[in-house]
């Protein structure tokens, strides 16, 4: 009581602060959409798990299509929404195709569906470069760096159920700092608390066109989480209510109470560009605060740490953009069910390499090329839910259009 209490008074607070009469402005919603759809040839070829069993080879070829648009209303507010292919998963939009048999149809869904709402008129900070805006509804994940690749903790395709603020001011010419406020609710329950995740993320980026450098930090807080959400975690095909393919976190690992209970975690990220090479390089480490030795499954460790390294170098519409990462994710650095379903499956306790290429080959299309290795972290037999299948290789060969 006393938290919600707490933020209908902040949120009372922060009303109060826009101007009782708008400034004249156009108020023409000025609706706009935009979109993609990926065709995709995808195949998967596996090494021998600890128990001697062995996947079969496996190809597929899979669709994406996504729509975007956003309205202004007036001078403080804006609707922007996202409907996009794909079921309850919420870390992917593909199609398979020949999924549904009997070429049944596919769902469209409603990704994101958000309020607006600007303090100052469009968002702009009065006197001064920069912006200021909240979001509420179903709202994009703002804690994702566009300037880099960012995929260690999060899957591209999640977005947030709650509210967030995004602000952020130039220090100089050539210098910006930010800062995102997160709040989103992960399971409404009529007769308990609500799991939910607040998170806090500041950052300075700056520099010329021959050369850019940027860090930030973020700290997580995951609270009320209950018994179904470790679950979920540890290995989702055993729960009614999973929305991904989730594996590989410890039972009493990832809080240290297979209840449920708090998990804090911190992660920094930086990059340098140097411009006049079209090269990136970049970096992110995180830590699991709560993570803690097991003790329904003795020998575990903490396993509480995630890192990458990658790099990017060229110019995909000038020549070929080419890439590589390497990431590692132990196994209670962060609830399985959210990091990237592509790299590592999705899956905690794994760790591999990936290197693509990208080149614009007409206006508006892309021809993407990756390969992407995994391997587990640790292989003990105690890590059952995430050994399996671990040692595999995958292809991916993707054509986009935007619109």
């Amino acid at each position: 009581m006393i938290r919600t209490l707490a933020f209908l008074l902040f949120a009372f607070i922060v009303t109060s602060l826009i101007p009782a009469v708008a400034p004249a402005g156009n108020d023409e919603s000025g609706l706009t959409f935009w979109g993609d759809i990926r065709g995709r040839y995808e195949g998967f070829w596996y090494g021998e798990d600890l128990d001697g069993s062995k996947k079969d080879p496996r190809s597929r070829l899979r669709y994406r299509l996504r729509l975007n648009g956003k309205a202004r209303i007036n001078d403080h507010g804006a609707f922007a929404m996202r409907l996009g292919t794909g079921d309850t998963d919420s870390r992917s939009g593909n199609q398979t195709l020949g999924s549904p048999v009997d070429f049944g149809p596919n769902e469209i869904d409603i990704r994101r569906a958000y309020l607006i709402i600007n303090p100052w008129a469009d968002g702009k900070l009065p006197g001064r470069e920069g912006s200021w805006a909240f979001q509420f509804g179903r709202i994009p994940n703002p804690l994702i760096w566009k300037e880099s690749p960012d995929k260690l903790l999060w899957d591209g395709d999640i977005n947030f159920a709650g509210a967030s603020t995004t602000f952020d001011t130039d220090l100089g010419a050539a210098t910006n700092v930010w800062a995102n406020l997160v709040y989103s609710v992960i399971e409404e329950k009529s007769k308990a608390e609500n799991p939910y995740m607040l998170a806090a993320q500041a950052g300075i980026k700056g520099g010329s066109e021959s050369f850019r450098a940027g860090i930030r930090g973020t700290f997580y807080a995951f609270a009320d989480l209950d018994s179904t959400f470790i679950k979920r975690g540890v290995y989702s095909k055993d729960q009614d209510n999973a929305v991904t393919s989730s594996a590989g976190n410890i039972r009493d690992g990832l809080t240290g109470d297979p209840n449920g209970g708090t998990l804090n975690v911190v992660e920094t990220k930086a990059f340098l560009k140097f411009g006049w090479a079209h090269l990136l390089v970049q970096g992110t480490y995180s830590v699991n605060l709560d993570a803690a030795e097991s003790v329904l499954e003795p020998g575990i460790g903490k396993e509480d740490t995630a890192y990458s390294l990658g790099a990017t170098v060229g110019h995909k519409k000038k020549n070929v953009k080419f890439g590589a990462g390497y990431y590692v994710i132990e196994a209670n650095a962060f609830p399985s069910q959210f990091i990237d379903s592509d790299i590592l499956d999705g899956v905690t306790n794994r760790k591999g390499f990936l290197v693509g290429a990208s080149r614009t080959i007409w206006r508006k299309t892309d021809l993407n090329l990756t390969f992407l290795k995994s391997t587990p972290v640790n292989e003990d037999t105690l890590f059952t839910n995430s050994i399996k299948g671990a040692d595999r290789s995958r292809v991916q060969l993707d054509l986009i259009y935007k619109f």
